[in-house]
């Protein structure tokens, strides 16, 4: 299981469009994504209403809750999520419910002991996946608190939900990282050919793994390039220039796993430039 934290937002709907990818629709409906809720959203009353809540005033719902004082520009909208390992078993859904509660609680949503609630729901838009919606104004006005190190305490709750849950484990065991520190990538009695080939291997263009990553990079920004959506532009943007830092760090690596292949003919003719240089300088002089 992995937590994320992702950066708060203005409005609701920046949060929501951020949860669903795509920006919120007046007309598409949202109430059967949902799988669990703040503790004073009963979804058993007046749910013939809220079924028909499209994603734009599940937003607004959200949006209900006012600060007493002004709270600046600061950004009072929460989204934060999980994701399972491929290989889980799938949950029942009042397991996704008490999960979303339990990351609710962590987060400082819930009701303290003398005060109100935030307004937050826990939505299910793709398979193994877990989004949290929130505004951090509670009920009564007030701002609630978020631990100081959000995102380390949605991990570590992520690691208990994980052994209840039986779920697969985002991280090794400490017996295989200790396997990892002491069988590390390149060995210690390694010459300088076999790292080259062990560079060579992973910038192949056809079978390396950085020069794929350079590809998928490329091709996904051209196609987030035709995209109408603002973000989707932004993005392609991002990856058009991973694309070109990737190909600058392969260009590197190629030209060092060169060097360390043909060291001998590499000092060759830097010693001919060498020579070279004093006899064209005495012909100059002359």
């Amino acid at each position: 299981m992995i937590a994320r934290l992702h950066r708060r937002q203005h409005t609701a709907e920046a949060a929501l469009a951020n949860a669903l990818e795509r920006p919120v629709s007046l007309t598409r409906e949202l109430s059967h994504r949902i799988v669990a809720s703040w503790d004073r959203l009963d979804m058993r009353s007046e749910f013939a209403e809220r079924e028909g809540w499209s994603e734009v005033q599940w937003a607004a719902h959200l949006s209900q809750a006012q600060p007493r004082s002004e709270a600046g520009d600061l950004p009072r909208f929460l989204h934060f999520g999980i994701r399972l390992h491929r290989m889980d078993r799938p949950l029942a859904p009042a397991q996704w419910s008490e999960i979303a509660h339990r990351l609710a609680r962590t987060a400082g949503l819930a009701a303290p002991a003398d005060g109100e609630p935030c307004r937050w729901i826990a939505l299910q838009f793709r398979h193994g996946r877990l989004d949290v919606i929130a505004s951090l104004v509670r009920e009564d006005g007030t701002l609630t608190r978020t631990p100081r190190r959000l995102a380390e305490e949605l991990a570590r709750q992520a690691r208990i939900l994980e052994s209840e849950f039986d779920l697969v484990p985002a991280r090794p065991p400490a017996a295989r990282e200790e396997q990892v520190i002491a069988d590390p990538l390149v060995a210690a009695e390694a010459t300088p050919a076999q790292i080259a080939e062990q560079i060579r291997a992973l910038t192949d263009e056809v079978n390396g793994s950085l020069a794929q990553a350079r590809r998928l990079a490329e091709q996904a920004g051209h196609q987030l390039a035709t995209r109408p959506e603002v973000y989707a532009r932004r993005g392609a943007h991002q990856l058009e220039w991973a694309a070109g830092r990737l190909y600058g760090l392969l260009h590197d690596l190629e030209g060092t796993a060169e060097t360390l292949a043909n060291p001998p003919a590499l000092l060759r003719n830097a010693l001919v430039r060498s020579t070279r240089r004093p006899a064209r300088a005495a012909r100059r002089s002359r």
